[in-house]
Order: C-alpha cells, then sequence, then structure tokens
C-alpha cells in the first residue's frame, strides 16, 4: 500500500490500493468504515507489510474514540517478532511430521528392501552346497554381504531420522552399485537384464530416494518373470539431462491385467499373491519416493506379455532455483 503518512486519507489509500495489496486493503477498508459507521465496536485484523530488506507483520485496530461519536482511533502494532517465530515453529513442526512419516514407513521399508540383497546371500549359500571345494571363497562372500546388509539397515535408519539430501546422482554408479547387490540372485540365470544409460549433465534428486525406486523396480521385474518363456528379460534405459530424468524399466514378465493397474500403488497389494513371498508394499513405497522427488510414474502392463514402468524425475536443483 502507500504511504499513511499524518494529513492521508487511509480510507483513498485502502480504495486505490491495486496488485497483492487489493484484498487486505479492501478489507481493511470496509472494516473501518464499520467502526466510524458505529456498526460494530471494534475491527482488527493482521497483514504483511514487507520491506526490500525485511519480513513484517502488523495488527490494524481500529475502535471509537469514547466521549467523541464522529472520531476513531486507528492504531498498527508490529507483531513482526512473534510472526518470525511462528514461521520457525511451524517450520520444525513440519519437519518433525515428515521424520515421523518417515519413521512409520521405516520398518516397511527395511522388510521389503533387505529382501534383495538377501536374496543374494541365499543364492550364495546355495552355490556353497553345490561346490563345496570354494566353500572358504563363499563364505568370504557371505560375510562381506551380510556387512552390506547391516550397512544398509543402519543408513536406512539414519535417513528416517534426518531430512533428506539433495544430491548428484551419477546413474551408472548407481546401477553399478544395485547390480552388485544382486549378482548372487538366483532368478538371474534366467533373467537378461540390459542397461542403457545416456547422462549428459549432472542431475541433482534426493539420492536414497532414487535408489530405492531402481532396485524396487528391477527388484519386481526379477521376482515376477516368466518362467514359461525361453528368454525372458529386463530392459533397462535412463535418459537423464539438467532438467529431467526418465527411466524406463521395460520386462516380459507375467504382466499385470487391466482390472489390477489402478490398484498396484495401494499399500499391501500383490498382482500375483500365490507367487509372490512379499507383503505388497514396495510399488506403494516406489510411488511415496516419487512423490518426495516431485516426479511422475505410469505404467503399461498386459497380462502374460509385460510391463513398462516410465518414471519422469525433475532435476531438483532447477526446481527450487
Amino acid at each position: 500500500m502507500d504511504k499513511t503518512d499524518v494529513g492521508v486519507n487511509y480510507l483513498d489509500v485502502c480504495g486505490s490500493a491495486t496488485g497483492k495489496d487489493s484484498k487486505d486493503a479492501l478489507r481493511a477498508s470496509v472494516g473501518l468504515q464499520s467502526v466510524i459507521k458505529r456498526e460494530q465496536l471494534l475491527f482488527e485484523m493482521e497483514y504483511p507489510c514487507h520491506s526490500l530488506n525485511e519480513k513484517r507483520w502488523f495488527i490494524l485496530r481500529c475502535t471509537p474514540l469514547k466521549g467523541n461519536d464522529d472520531l476513531s482511533i486507528v492504531s498498527h502494532i508490529d507483531v513482526s517478532q512473534r510472526k518470525i517465530s511462528e514461521e520457525i515453529v511451524n517450520k520444525q513442526n513440519k519437519q518433525l511430521k515428515e521424520i515421523n512419516k518417515r519413521l512409520d514407513s521405516t520398518v516397511f521399508k527395511i522388510a521389503h528392501d533387505i529382501q534383495t540383497p538377501l536374496n543374494s546371500v541365499i543364492g550364495l549359500i546355495q552355490l556353497s552346497r553345490i561346490d563345496n571345494e570354494s566353500i572358504d571363497e563363499y563364505f568370504s562372500l557371505i560375510e562381506q554381504s551380510a556387512f552390506n546388509l547391516k550397512s544398509f539397515v543402519q543408513k536406512t535408519l539414519e535417513i528416517s531420522i534426518s531430512t533428506n539430501t539433495c544430491k548428484s546422482v551419477d546413474f551408472n554408479k548407481l546401477l553399478s552399485d544395485f547390480y552388485e547387490s544382486i549378482k548372487y540372485n538366483p532368478s538371474l540365470e534366467k533373467v537378461k537384464i540390459e542397461t542403457t544409460v545416456c547422462q549428459t549433465d549432472e542431475f541433482y534428486t534426493y539420492e536414497n530416494e532414487m535408489k530405492s525406486v531402481i532396485s524396487n523396480l528391477i527388484g519386481n521385474s526379477l521376482k515376477y518373470y516368466d518362467t514359461k518363456k525361453e528368454n525372458p528379460f529386463i530392459l533397462v534405459t535412463i535418459d537423464s539431462n539438467n532438467f529431467e530424468a526418465k527411466i524406463t524399466i521395460k520386462d516380459n514378465g507375467i504382466g499385470i491385467s487391466k482390472e489390477m493397474l489402478s490398484k498396484i500403488f495401494d499399500f499391501n497389494f500383490q498382482a500375483e499373491k500365490e507367487q509372490s513371498e512379499g507383503i505388497g508394499i514396495g510399488l506403494s513405497l516406489v510411488k511415496e519416493s516419487i512423490d518426495l522427488m516431485e516426479g511422475v510414474i505410469n505404467v503399461n502392463s498386459e497380462l502374460g506379455v509385460g510391463t513398462e514402468f516410465i518414471v519422469i524425475i525433475p532435476d531438483l536443483k532447477k526446481v527450487k532455483d
């Protein structure tokens, strides 16, 4: 609003206000006139009045002057410190709610995501039973896998009680680390994974959420591969620039019926309960992670043909700048 120094008609100033101040000005004008006309004995409203250098808030208060029906008193009370304190408290409450939400889902995330490295441990144990001559080597690998599992649980717990940090993600390294963690998965004896990554620039997002999305989607394709097909495959394609990343994971697995497609991101949903050993939270975790990264996910699937997930994630550095 314009200046309201001595000699300036305050109602005229309110009436001529435009832009972002116009709604507050109209509300002030109506309230002041209601006191002037003695339709009410007190009008009070809180409004922002930020300068270039600081945020400021005031309470506008208008009351009749006692003993004089023609005069009213208008005051402006600076409540900036209170508002700044409220903003700090609200921000802290928002962070606490996010942490509590993560704590609530941590047990589910660990219970689900730990299955992928556990499958590798199981695969190593099975191999050691077949090849007794290399049992010491297998025990060494099992020990390393156990340490990796411990590290995974610790990192997941740390993430659950902290806020996400936006980092530069190297998709080639991310996939390489994931493939290393599942290389003893028994399903890989049957399923061929082909990967294409085109990353032209640095890409910023929540690295751990991205890891969870990719590992869950590829893990799902491994879990639901079609045992009746001669050449089961998973095609992983990532095309990334400094604006967005498009991740496509396509397989020729058992597929999902059209009736079930709308439910696959629901908690505790499983497309094939008889074939699955899981508890049906993988895709709900995927959706939660993608929402945190401000992305979208689409799925195309046909029963008996296969499934394709398409994920598009914006570069969060560009979104937040």
